[in-house]
């Protein structure tokens, strides 16, 4: 890989970056909102570093890059009393140097090709009912409540919009007996459809990630009485929550369904 191509390449994965932060958004498949200043800040300096090698390849005359090439190889083959630059045995030194003057790069350097055609051509989607159904074993603890507790809920009126972190929170509380107030009150939870291992009834998910896809773990909530959709269907689930039939605090956190709607895949998909 010549100098241009490197250059031209980093200039290419720099402008990937910016398109999937700031083009298509699908930055957020991969990490957290807040990371797209930085993602920004480091395709632009892919692009100038790619600029500026370029520039200086182009300002280089070719003439004068041969030359210097030659002065390299003279200066480190030549042998004191000799002006050609052939050994004794008529073979050109640099063959026996292994000096590479052709201002190429290492053929392994075309891999950095990979990631650019990943994102153009088959970006990733976000993570879900695989990952999740993988990592059944990795699920997030409850989160802790904010700091001043989880408060009381309406008992009538429109369904209440929970996230699923928050949803299992208060069912932990309800299962340990801290706080009784997510009991009865309907609720919509948004997350994917994930079919549960055995085929026993299926949970809508939502992922939690700390910094990025890598480190997300599932928030599932098994859902009763309805009929699952398709698996990595987006929905919104309304329902009320369920004591489970096994022991309190088993780690499982279940809703009785009422309705269960199709939707769009939200924007930022992971909690």
């Amino acid at each position: 890989m010549t100098k241009a191509a490197q250059n031209l390449l980093l200039i290419v994965i720099g402008a990937a970056v910016l398109w999937i932060t700031l083009g298509s958004g699908e930055y957020v498949n991969y990490v957290k909102p807040g990371f797209r200043y930085l993602l920004v800040a480091a395709a632009v300096a892919l692009l100038v570093l790619g600029a500026a090698g370029l520039r200086r390849e182009w300002r280089t005359p070719s003439g004068e890059s041969g030359r210097s090439h030659a002065t390299a190889q003279d200066g480190c083959c030549a042998v004191p009393g000799e002006t050609g630059g052939h050994d004794e045995h008529g073979g050109a030194h640099d063959q026996g140097h292994g000096h590479d003057h052709g201002g190429r790069g290492p053929r392994v350097a075309w891999l950095m090709c990979l990631p650019v055609l990943a994102i153009f051509i088959v970006a990733p989607p976000a993570l879900g009912s695989y990952s999740a159904g993988r990592d059944t074993g990795r699920q997030a603890q409850p989160p802790a409540p904010p700091a001043q507790g989880f408060g009381p809920l309406p008992q009538n009126g429109a369904p209440v919009q929970m996230t699923m972190g928050e949803f299992i929170g208060r069912s932990f509380e309800a299962q340990t007996g801290q706080s009784p107030y997510i009991k009865g009150v309907p609720v919509a939870l948004t997350g994917f459809v994930t079919p549960r291992p055995g085929g026993q009834g299926w949970q809508v998910t939502r992922l939690k990630m700390a910094c990025c896809a890598g480190d997300a773990v599932p928030f599932p909530v098994l859902v009763h009485g309805l009929q699952p959709p398709p698996a990595d269907t987006w929905v919104r689930v309304v329902g009320t929550w369920r004591p489970p039939n096994g022991p309190a605090v088993s780690g499982l956190h279940e809703l009785q369904g009422r309705s269960v709607t199709k939707i769009k895949k939200p924007k930022t998909p992971y909690e």
